[in-house]
């Protein structure tokens, strides 16, 4: 009954609370439901295209909700599952909606510009390039993090004995490995994972470029995500534990990242309609269907009384002790390690673009800023009730920590809870709990990827644009781009930027030889492509996915922190209350800070007993993200001192009209 439990207290606190308090934050925030949004001034039907709320909804969620709030509730239970789910409810209700409502709102206002954008224009050139250099570091850790977990997952098994599979089955495929029998997961998910990336162009072509229905190409996709999972319980894609290619002999993890590597560098480079929103449509399929399927199976676990059939340690209320193992002090580790589901930088990025580009009226940024965080949150607390459900103590440590295999973790436990619920083998359940999750995995890292390409060629075009190489590159795009300002790409993120007319030359400079070619080189898309691709391949080497997750989880909240704290300085210039978003700056703004201070001696480069420890490059990133954090902290403070100087007078701001 507790798994039944949690979710029923979870969405009657989010349904109620979130009812009431987000009632509160629309007046304050000075919500007007008459008032023309950016959609319905701007409408170019490209970028600006008044939308129905409920279609831009999905869009928005489908956006913010993938791996992450399954992956960091996962790892944080390490702490027990109370305080786990405290803190998606409260954070989610309190900081995380707020956080997600003012993004939306505030890039609505400001005409459906980025944060990035609005920053520029509140605090200024200086930190607007800081900001994006974080950003594209945060995305580079954010890339590298789930490379390692997709390529690990891809190679996942199970022992026999965990799986109650009957002897002689041929359901899925069994090796033997170690002087045990284990069943292969991962295999059958690589080989969905293929077809469904082969079929994504033409779903893509279908419903782009030739206008089939909507229904024809779900249907379609259905079809599509059945035949991967039945070709890949035939065939799975097992890679041994070492490949030869070439001549070389590399781990079968090792290979996949190159292989899933070489794929987003695809990805990332070709229109946006062949992988990008093909897979976020046929994946959205599976997303929908596995939250019902979850919160069923929960419901019936529940009804039935059931739990986990086994004698050992259920998953503890309360557990400092292995949690401080693992992951690290209570505070700051637990409200980092949960970043999606209570609280997400990353969804400003989406927020602030073309959400923002979307919406009919400003009521409707309440509806989808605050309630698509609260679903999101709700995924997070359905996940850590199939764990309470679904495994042991014991077997939860063991795939997630010791083998460090957090999406292993999950599926074995949905397997667990699916024989509970409805006497499904276990395989079948964990098969099902680890494609969810995979395509999800996959489905972030190739958005993040092409995100990263975007905001790298941005950063080009403000350091260069003075050249003639960009102002020649400008102008050409310049029809484009004349309606909008910014051509936003996916994501949300600008793929250019138009200068201040106070900054743009009136001369450009002229370049020739090496220095055009090479500034030439810096506008083409592949080449920033492989540039994101490169930076996660190097940070994924760097660190395994515990290291990986402590930094990117810290970044992506830094970022949630800094989105707060422009937003209180916005509403403060507008003669607004602000407590109710200064308070949350804050506590994230501490949270983040101490939890890079604690990654600094983490990472030291050092020598224990006369073994390495610490890791050379996340001690760099994080000492590079310390001095961001610095400068645009200053900023900030800066900005605060002359908005006191004058009283904190009201200044107009430069609204969608403008």
């Amino acid at each position: 009954m507790t798994g039944l439990l949690i979710i029923l207290v979870a969405g009657l606190l989010l349904v109620s609370v979130g009812t009431v308090y987000s009632r509160f934050l629309s007046r304050n925030f000075g919500e007007e439901p008459s008032r023309p949004t950016p959609a319905m001034l701007k409408n170019d039907g490209r970028d600006y295209v008044p939308t129905p709320t409920l279609v831009v909804f999905g869009h928005h969620f489908a956006a913010i909700a993938g791996a992450g709030p399954i992956l960091g509730p996962v790892l944080a239970l390490c702490y027990g599952w109370g305080p786990a789910i405290c803190w998606v409810i409260l954070g989610g209700l309190f900081i995380g909606a707020v956080h997600d409502y003012l993004a939306t709102f505030m890039a609505t206002r400001e005409g459906g510009q980025s944060m990035a954008t609005i920053a520029r224009r509140m605090l200024g050139r200086g930190p607007f390039i800081v900001l994006m250099l974080f950003l594209i570091l945060m995305l580079g850790l954010v890339t590298a993090t789930f490379l390692n977990t997709s390529a690990t997952a891809l190679v996942s098994k199970l022992d026999m004995g965990r799986m109650r599979l009957a002897e002689g089955q041929n359901l899925f495929r069994v090796v033997e490995e170690g002087g045990r029998q284990k069943v292969i997961i991962g295999g059958i998910a690589s080989m969905s994972v293929v077809i469904l990336t082969i079929a994504a162009p033409i779903i893509g072509w279908m419903y782009i470029k030739k206008g089939v229905s909507a229904l024809i190409c779900s249907v379609a996709s259905v079809i599509v995500c059945g035949l991967s999972i039945v070709v890949g319980l035939y065939h799975p894609i097992a890679l041994s534990e070492y490949v030869h290619v070439l001549g070389f002999q590399i781990h079968g993890t090792e290979l996949w990242k190159f292989l899933l590597a070489a794929y987003v560098l695809l990805a990332a480079g070709a229109p946006v309609w062949m992988f990008l929103q093909s897979r976020d449509f046929i994946n959205a399929h599976i997303l929908y269907g596995g939250i019902f399927a979850l919160v069923l199976t929960l419901v019936v676990a529940g009804i039935r009384g059931g739990s986990v059939a086994t004698d050992a340690a259920p998953m503890p209320l309360f557990d400092a002790v292995a949690g401080r193992q693992y992951l690290g002090l209570f505070w700051p580790a637990l409200f980092i390690t949960i970043a999606c589901g209570a609280i997400s930088g990353f969804h400003s990025l989406c927020a602030g673009g073309t959400t923002s580009k979307q919406l009919k009226s400003e009521r409707a940024t309440r509806y989808v800023g605050y309630w698509a965080m609260l679903l999101e949150s709700m995924l997070a607390a359905t996940v850590i009730a199939v764990l309470v459900v679904g495994a042991t103590r014991a077997n939860y440590l063991a795939d997630v920590f010791t083998a460090a295999n957090p999406v292993l973790g999950f599926a074995a436990a949905v397997g667990e809870a699916g024989h509970i619920a409805f006497g499904l083998p276990v395989a079948a359940g964990a098969l099902a709990g680890m494609l969810l999750l995979e395509g999800f995995v996959v489905t972030t890292l190739d958005a993040a990827v092409r995100l990263n390409r975007y905001l790298i060629e941005e950063t080009w075009l403000e350091l260069f644009g003075k050249y003639d190489v960009f102002t020649d590159h400008r102008a050409a795009t310049a029809p484009a781009a004349a309606t909008s300002g910014n051509a936003v790409g996916s994501g949300g993120i600008p793929t250019a930027v138009t200068l201040p007319p106070q900054l743009a030359p009136r001369r450009p400079i002229p370049t020739a030889g090496a220095q055009r070619w090479l500034l030439g080189m810096l506008r083409h898309y592949w080449v920033n492509s492989g540039l994101a691709v490169l930076l996660m391949l190097f940070l994924a080497f760097s660190g395994g996915i515990l290291q990986l997750w402590q930094i990117f989880a810290t970044s992506n909240q830094l970022l949630a922190a800094f989105v707060l704290g422009l937003g209180s300085i916005w509403l403060l210039r507008r003669g607004s209350r602000a407590w109710f978003v200064v308070g949350p700056a804050i506590f994230m703004l501490a949270t983040t800070c101490a939890s890079l201070i604690q990654l600094v001696f983490r990472f030291l480069p050092r020598t224990v007993d006369g073994v390495p420890a610490g890791n050379r490059t996340l001690f760099i990133a994080d000492l590079v993200l310390i001095a961001l954090t610095a400068y645009l902290i200053v900023a900030a403070v800066r900005e605060l001192m002359a908005m006191y100087r004058r009283g904190f007078a009201v200044i107009p701001a430069t609204e969608a009209a403008a």
